[in-house]
């Protein structure tokens, strides 16, 4: 870069520190992620490595892509899944998607039964039979590390759905669209026009005209690879959204944490006021679904 352009040495410095970190803590990952799943493979249960190391592998240096847990989608019925769980280490809070499970050192691991879900009913069980449809290509497509990972076509749609999650739930974080902007990149025209396909029958076109605007305007998207046309001002909102929030909604003052859930749910559910404007089938099914869940937890011993 240009002198006048360098960051401060103080700064430079602080980045190359957290670079060589993440170096590091993605080489653990990378072997926890094929250990992990040959303690399933072992026990007869098909699975992949959902999101992080397997998008890091999409990156110009996948050493360097910020990383976090290892989220792994295990084939078969929840209830044995979670036997198997309890009976090989320590297994913590379960809801409908996923559960934690303390089984390596160091390492946060997320079991899925599914990789995500709708608030919507109609869309939720259209999305179910589209994993089940899915599901056999994604337990056997190896990657160079030697760990499955899902294939370009599945993470066109799933990524984009796991955003549009974070949406209602947490808050999205820039690294997110990042890793989505690295998936198009790897994207075919037809792959591109068929997730665009499935997403529309999801009811997910406007939000996918968001994505598509933040992706241009933060990545400088070329053209060629858009989805659908970019929708300027949903995606200045979403975007507004990213820079108040962070992931996770870490950064967002408007967020408050209650020691209750009921509370955090309450909140939760005005905080997603502001988007029903744009994503009504998501958000005016919300409570319901919020109920629901916790009766099913509740019924299922899970609380």
């Amino acid at each position: 870069m240009p002198e006048n352009q360098r960051p401060p040495k103080a700064l430079l410095l602080q980045w190359i520190g957290i670079g060589e970190i993440q170096k590091q803590r993605n080489l653990h990952l990378n072997k926890a992620s094929i250990e992990l799943q040959s303690i399933f493979t072992k026990n007869d249960f098909k699975s992949c490595i959902l999101k992080g190391q397997g998008n890091a592998l999409l990156y110009p240096n996948p050493m360097l892509r910020q990383c976090g847990d290892i989220d792994i989608w295990v084939d078969g019925d929840r209830d044995k899944i979670i036997d198997f769980l309890r009976g090989n280490g320590q297994v913590g809070h379960i809801d409908i998607k996923h559960c934690d499970w303390n089984i390596i050192q160091d390492t946060s691991v997320e079991v899925h039964f599914i990789p995500t879900w709708f608030y919507n009913p109609f869309s939720n069980k259209k999305l179910k039979i589209w994993f089940e449809e899915q599901k056999d290509i994604q337990f056997k497509n190896e990657s160079e590390l030697g760990f499955t990972r899902p294939t370009i076509s599945f993470n066109l749609i799933y990524v984009l759905i796991h955003i549009y999650r974070h949406l209602f739930d947490e808050g999205i974080g820039l690294r997110q669209l990042m890793d989505y902007y690295y998936v198009i990149q790897h994207s075919t025209l037809e792959e591109r026009k068929e997730a665009l396909r499935v997403l529309c029958s999801f009811k997910m076109k406007r939000f996918v005209g968001a994505v598509m605007y933040v992706i241009q305007e933060v990545f400088r998207l070329d053209g060629d690879f858009l989805m659908t046309q970019p929708l300027a001002n949903d995606g200045r909102s979403l975007l507004n959204e990213i820079m108040r929030s962070g992931n996770f909604g870490q950064f967002d003052e408007r967020n408050s944490h209650h020691q209750s859930r009921l509370a955090n749910g309450i909140e939760n559910i005005k905080r997603n006021l502001r988007f029903v404007g744009r994503y009504p089938q998501e958000v005016c099914w919300m409570p319901a679904w919020k109920i629901w869940h916790w009766f099913w937890r509740k019924r299922k011993g899970y609380i």
